[in-house]
């Protein structure tokens, strides 16, 4: 009789050790879910600061920023797939690159964009992951070029770039070759009654450059605003002050004074 009572608490605390055993691996899971969400969470931050700083990188050495194009690399490295190391999140999920389309033209010459993030204007770009959910819920959710303002989804892992730090970061503050600016020193000397002609020249900013204006333009020339060109056969003689003034594509403006002497 002792045998069997002997027996059943051995099977009692065998029973018992099995039940102990199967909670801490129970607890021990249940601990090791959120620690692995939590480290693809950090590592998918890492991969979106990495990607920012490589589009930065590039931007700072092509002058502007790269497209999002048909996400296939290729010869000509332009896009986003070709100048970030790593193109899918920790979740193995594509990134979404959302940009300011006139900044694949000129950076440095650009002093606003027409994307917006939430309340902060002249946005340059965004890299977004959809996070754990694995669906990007901000909007647009789809990479290429935008304007317009972006409103981020609240489980989204999103990086935003605003165009002044990205044209620090690209050492636009060194260049004046970037900016939006008239060239030409004087104007060539006229004579009264001889044909004449001049021609404007610009360089920088976001091309093409959309108008030409000028003001102060002495009697019998004219000046084109297509072809920037001052021409005609001037009527009178004297020190004339003309204005120039250029826009570009991306609303940037320029003038300069010259004086034009007609003998």
């Amino acid at each position: 009789m002792k045998e069997s009572g002997d027996k059943g608490f051995a099977l009692f605390f065998l029973i018992a050790a099995i039940l102990v055993v199967g909670a801490l691996i129970g607890a021990g899971l249940a601990l090791v879910g959120p620690g692995a969400k939590k480290a693809k969470y950090d590592q998918t931050k890492d991969i979106l600061a990495a990607a920012e700083q490589s589009v930065i990188s590039w931007s700072a050495a092509n002058g502007r920023i790269p497209v999002w194009g048909d996400n296939a690399p290729d010869a000509i490295i332009d896009e986003f797939c070709e100048v970030t190391a790593n193109r899918n999140d920790a979740f193995a999920r594509p990134l979404v690159y959302i940009y300011d389309n006139n900044l694949t033209s000129s950076l440095c010459g650009s002093s606003s964009t027409t994307l917006s993030y939430g309340a902060a204007a002249d946005t340059a770009f965004l890299i977004i992951s959809g996070a754990e959910d694995m669906t990007v819920n901000t909007t647009p959710a789809v990479s290429g070029a935008f304007a317009g303002n972006v409103a981020s989804g609240t489980a989204d892992i999103l990086r935003a770039l605003s165009l002044e730090n990205l044209k620090s970061q690209s050492g636009c503050s060194s260049f004046t070759t970037g900016r939006l600016r008239i060239l030409n020193n004087e104007l060539p000397k006229a004579v009264s009654g001889v044909s004449y002609s001049a021609t404007i020249y610009a360089e920088g900013g976001i091309l093409p450059y959309t108008v030409w204006n000028a003001t102060g333009i002495p009697a019998g020339l004219t000046f084109n605003t297509v072809s920037a060109v001052i021409s005609g056969t001037p009527t009178l003689p004297g020190s004339f002050t003309i204005n120039i003034q250029v826009t570009d594509t991306g609303g940037n403006t320029t003038s300069r004074t010259y004086t034009l002497v007609i003998s």
